[in-house]
């Protein structure tokens, strides 16, 4: 049994959900997207992120950067470790494509924002 606090809208209920007879039991929610989230938590649990990847050659010595999807949660530790060892060259454009297919994922890594040259 697992209990999560559904966050796909405002009301943020709690939930219980637990596997039996080779289904998903969710108890707690007051609209079908809770059980739509502790299904989803329970199976394939996804999450965005962002991440800094360092810049040479720029007016700032790093730019954020996002998944451009959800990931699995189990990409999140290899796609970190994948920005920490990247360096940039400046310009770093904003919406350009860093890493595609980051970490064996299915999703790039895309810049938030802009680093121009210094």
């Amino acid at each position: 049994m697992k209990n999560f606090v559904c966050i796909r809208c405002p009301l943020g209920c709690a939930l219980t959900a637990e596997e039996k007879n080779g289904e998903i039991v969710v108890t707690g929610n007051s609209c079908p997207r809770g059980r739509e989230y502790a299904v989803s938590e329970m199976t394939d649990p996804v999450r965005t992120f962002s991440v800094s990847v360092r810049v040479t050659g720029g007016d700032r010595g790093a730019v954020a950067v996002r998944v451009s999807a959800p990931v699995n949660k189990k990409f999140i530790a290899p796609i970190a470790r994948l920005a920490r060892q990247m360096k940039l060259q400046a310009p770093v454009k904003a919406g350009e494509t860093i890493a595609a297919n980051a970490a064996q994922s299915g999703a790039d890594l895309i810049a938030v924002a802009s680093v121009p040259r210094a």
